[in-house]
């Protein structure tokens, strides 16, 4: 199980809008690590790693507290939530320079919502990590139709496919449906994303991930549909290639339109170094 490869989506970020704070009160009636050590990693390394084993052992290598925290609280990727994560007024200036080895044990079995508690309260108790969910205005891209007359483009069209069936079929049968047969879901790669009976909502994540900002759906649009999705994702290496904006637009009839919108951010008020062994 590799804990760094959360895959964010803007469902899992907006679906709780409770405030969750951390704090010493907290951890004392959450799940806690049985054993776990921290040292400082100053090997210079540039990668970081995380693992859990079968017998529970957890192991993080070479990686930063900001790291940590989005594992943590499932921020998402690095490279993709800044304005997911937000500098309180005694925001640590070491918090992605300084680097840990962490291993920590918890039970056999124990699953990742469990894993993320943990880690939660071993910040709180060895960093004296103290961060709090808010709703706050945030840059986004709104993913809206293009044309006045709402046409869409020539890749995308209202999916004829019966996916409840065809999903029910292969259930009852415990063999794939037939090659002649439409199979629903949505797949992607670098610079693709194509399926039958997508929702737009499946469609978000990989907007997010490829346009390094949070998109939410403004299209007014159910679906679900067929699409295909084609542009250059690294310019230098596809030249001649669409930018995902211009691929949106003419490919599937829709845009995306920067805007605000209340978004659930990680706030991190404050951390403190672990004090030596």
């Amino acid at each position: 199980m590799r804990l760094l490869t959360l895959v964010f989506c803007v469902a899992m970020m907006t679906a709780s809008v409770a405030a969750q704070t951390s704090s010493p009160a907290s951890a004392a009636v959450s799940p806690t690590f049985e054993v776990a050590t921290v040292r400082p990693n100053r090997s210079g390394e540039a990668r970081s790693g995380a693992d859990q084993q079968p017998s529970g052992r957890v192991n993080f290598t070479n990686i930063s507290l900001y790291q940590l925290v989005r594992i943590a609280y499932g921020v998402g990727r690095e490279e993709v939530d800044r304005d997911l994560i937000v500098p309180g007024k005694r925001y640590p200036s070491w918090i992605e320079s300084d680097r840990w080895d962490i291993v920590a044990n918890a039970p056999a079995g124990t699953d990742r919502e469990q894993l993320r508690t943990m880690l939660r309260n071993l910040l709180i108790q060895q960093f004296k990590l103290v961060a709090q969910r808010e709703l706050r205005e945030v840059p986004v891209y709104a993913l809206v139709v293009a044309r006045a007359d709402r046409q869409l483009g020539p890749q995308m069209r209202p999916s004829s496919a019966d996916c409840a069936a065809l999903a029910a079929a292969f259930k009852a049968s415990g063999a794939p449906p037939s090659v002649n047969a439409p199979l629903c879901g949505r797949t992607s790669a670098s610079g693709r994303v194509w399926g039958t009976g997508v929702l737009l909502k499946d469609l978000l994540p990989i907007l997010f991930l490829a346009v390094g900002r949070p998109v939410v759906d403004a299209t007014g649009l159910t679906g679900p549909f067929d699409l295909d999705l084609k542009w250059a994702p690294d310019p230098l290496i596809s030249p001649d290639g669409f930018s995902l904006f211009t691929a949106i637009q003419d490919q599937l009839g829709l845009r995306l339109e920067p805007r605000t919108a209340p978004m659930e951010v990680l706030v991190i008020e404050s951390a403190e170094r672990p004090m030596p062994e």
